[in-house]
């Protein structure tokens, strides 16, 4: 056997039984080794504290015409801003600190795998599950604060009735509280389980493309030219698009459930307003 498919071999034998996935070990892995928090929740809490660092710092050096990094926030606060505004309505823009706030710190979450020696927090399911749970608690506060707990638990009744005993019956018979209730958990796992399996099938991938580079070039380059050939650079590329695409739908869903909540009760208060004072015809208004 040649040396370079000697190598190969060898690369192959060593990586057969190994997972697919990408390494959970970083740069922070003797942080788990000392007190035992996993390198995943490690990155993310540094991520969150360079964020709040990084704010702080932006926040003290405001300019009245925006330049650099100020002018690409200001750019996507804008955004977030008319998104919040067209979902939710009015108190849109009440709601923009914390949605631009899931867009970014999920954006530096799946980003920052692509550092060597680094790993995308949201590529294991605990993050994305925890990030989902506090979108979805602070969905429900946002409408207990707007709505007021009564009109928040009404939201879980189906109405179609005036009468209330009807309703009640509509009700047991059809199962609706019980179906808003599992609506909700449809969607605490649909927030979490598409930005894990996005993210770490992206990981996944350019980790792969990273070995079959180790692969081929330890295969069919001199012996002199040991260098690992960057087959992943191209689905490196593709995880930034993947990035923003899955942090926005995230954020974006957040402001499309508290809009549910709000604009909801808005129609039905609407609705009732217009059966409590019809419009009166023209000739009686003369």
């Amino acid at each position: 056997m040649k040396g370079g498919e000697a190598a190969a071999h060898g690369v192959a034998h060593k990586g057969a039984g190994a997972s697919i996935a990408a390494p959970e070990e970083t740069w922070f892995h003797w942080v788990y080794l000392t007190v035992g928090i996993p390198d995943w929740l490690t990155v993310s809490i540094l991520v969150a504290f360079g964020l709040v660092l990084f704010s702080l710092f932006l926040s003290r050096r405001l300019e009245t015409f925006p330049k650099g990094v100020q002018t690409v926030v200001e750019m996507g606060v804008e955004f977030v801003d008319n998104l919040c505004q067209s979902v939710i309505g009015p108190r849109g823009r009440d709601y923009v600190p914390l949605i631009f706030t899931f867009f970014i710190y999920i954006f530096l979450l799946n980003l920052i795998g692509l550092i060597p020696g680094m790993m995308s927090p949201t590529a294991h399911p605990y993050i994305t599950l925890g990030l989902a749970i506090a979108s979805l608690l602070m969905v429900h506060f946002s409408a207990i604060r707007e709505l007021g707990l009564k009109n928040y638990l009404l939201h879980y009744v189906d109405r179609p009735f005036r009468n209330v005993w009807g309703n009640i019956f509509f009700n047991f018979f059809t199962l609706g509280p019980f179906v808003h209730l599992l609506s909700q958990l449809a969607r605490l796992i649909s927030l979490s389980m598409r930005l894990f399996g996005n993210i770490f099938g992206e990981d996944t991938t350019i980790y792969q493309f990273a070995l079959l580079g180790m692969l081929v070039g330890q295969a069919f380059l001199p012996s002199w030219v040991q260098v690992p050939l960057p087959f992943q650079l191209p689905v490196a590329l593709l995880h930034l698009l993947v990035a923003l695409v899955q942090a926005f739908i995230f954020s974006a869903l957040t402001a499309v459930y508290i809009g549910l909540f709000i604009g909801h009760h808005e129609e039905e208060e609407e609705e009732r307003a217009s059966h409590q004072h019809p419009l009166k015809p023209a000739h009686q208004n003369l």
